[in-house]
């Protein structure tokens, strides 16, 4: 019998500054630079609330206020399985970050929401709720499905 890997649980924030700009960072890996939320992973016994408040302060070391989830997603691979929860919230502070370079993040940076899909964004389903987010109904959850993979070559 085949053993499948629980899945691993992570968030990340959709933060608009006052321009409707969204806040973004570059990771730098062994396979290329990409734009992702800023976020991370839920430790055992951590409510996903939590987590976000803590990695954006481990991320950027400012805080955050998290508003509500906005959409769910999976990365499903064989081997890996990973659920993401997106919240919408904001920044303490939008201009002065401390960025984890020992993390592989090597920018943050704010993009107007008509930018991104010329970037480099992973996962990609979550650029359209961004674009959206202003106009969603309150309470309304996407659910982005098993991503696509994309080739980052």
């Amino acid at each position: 019998m085949t053993e499948h890997p629980r899945p691993r649980l992570r968030v990340a924030l959709i933060a608009l500054d006052d321009e409707g700009r969204v806040l973004l960072l570059q990771h730098e890996r062994v396979h290329g630079k990409y734009w992702v939320l800023p976020g991370g992973g839920v430790d055992v016994g951590e409510s996903i609330e939590d987590a976000l408040v803590r990695e954006i302060a481990e991320e950027l070391s400012v805080g955050c206020s998290v508003d509500e989830l906005v959409a769910v997603g999976e990365l499903i691979l064989p081997g890996r399985h990973v659920v993401d929860f997106f919240m919408s919230g904001t920044v303490a502070d939008t201009s002065n970050f401390k960025i984890r370079y020992e993390e592989g993040i090597s920018d943050a940076r704010w993009f107007d929401t008509s930018q991104l899909d010329s970037l480099a964004m992973l996962p990609p389903e979550i650029a359209p709720v961004i674009v959206n987010l202003g106009k969603r109904k309150a309470g309304h959850v996407a659910y982005l499905g098993a991503y696509r993979l994309i080739d980052r070559s």
